[in-house]
């Protein structure tokens, strides 16, 4: 059964009717400013809002095969407003009208769900936005998210925080022969590492993700690419860790986090991810 955020809860004030007809609400709240991305709704005020600096925070981020709810976390700084409606305002209407108006400002939705209760989540570039709406009442949160410093992550012990906290965590020091989807001596090392993860977490499972940059031929870097990350989960199993709990994926250069244009942003984007992916039965 879902569950309400106890945000809502927070912030939901007493009233009472006045009349037959349309309740008279009071004006906004002073001292709080509304969201330029989603303003209030026709018919509904400002209750009630926080900031927080620094914040962090669970937000729903999609759904697995089973229709679980995915979280992803949030550092950063957090502004929350919450609006209270006229009767006759639903939950549903609300989420509609928050990611039509997100929408049409360039976000993209990856999470949304209405029934009794709605919500949404919301994301462009490092802002992420959630909606939760409960009877005639919504919460609007904007996160300016800091990214995470993944250049911490340099053993088993920080890569698995970084994979608990974020769900992925790039992997530096496994090295392929040139052109090659052969992994070099030295790359046994941090293999042992990611060895430890998965032993010190019997319930995860992983998924290795092998990116390029965008030099060459676009499917022959995802041929290649596709090639080591199966050699990875290939090496790992062979080292005693159960196939049922790896994944491999070649990205190519799908997905660049720099600018291809220069040689850091190359290097930056020729990378191996682990990333954290639903968990059948405990292998």
């Amino acid at each position: 059964m879902r569950r309400f955020p106890p945000v809502i809860l927070l912030f939901l004030p007493l009233f009472t009717l006045r009349g037959q007809g349309l309740l008279k609400l009071p004006a906004d709240q002073a001292g709080c400013v509304d969201s330029k991305n989603f303003p209030k709704l026709l018919e509904c005020r400002i209750d009630n809002c926080e900031k927080k600096d620094p914040d962090h925070r669970e937000v729903s981020a999609g759904e697995d095969e089973k229709g679980e709810t995915i979280t992803t976390p949030l550092d950063g700084i957090s502004h929350s407003v919450m609006y209270e409606c006229q009767e006759g305002t639903t939950p549903a209407s609300i989420v509609e009208q928050a990611a039509a108006a997100l929408k049409a400002k360039g976000f993209e939705i990856p999470y949304q769900f209405a029934d009794a209760e709605a919500s949404l989540t919301a994301r462009k570039d490092d802002l992420w936005i959630t909606v939760d709406a409960a009877s005639r009442f919504y919460t609007l949160i904007e996160t300016a998210a800091a990214p995470p410093d993944f250049e911490a992550a340099t053993d088993a012990e920080s890569m698995a925080e970084m994979l608990e906290r974020y769900g992925h965590v790039p992997v530096k020091g496994i090295e392929f022969m040139t052109g090659r989807p052969d992994l070099e001596p030295s790359s046994v090392l941090i293999l042992a590492d990611v060895i430890t993860i998965l032993k010190a977490h019997p319930g995860w499972r992983l998924r290795v993700e092998v990116h390029t940059d965008n030099r060459g031929a676009k499917m022959e870097n995802m041929a290649l690419s596709s090639k080591r990350a199966a050699a990875l989960v290939t090496w790992l199993t062979l080292n005693g860790i159960k196939r049922t709990r790896l994944e491999s994926q070649g990205m190519g250069d799908t997905k660049p986090i720099a600018d291809n244009l220069t040689e850091p942003g190359r290097i930056r984007n020729r990378r191996i991810e682990l990333v954290k992916i639903p968990s059948l039965t405990a292998q």
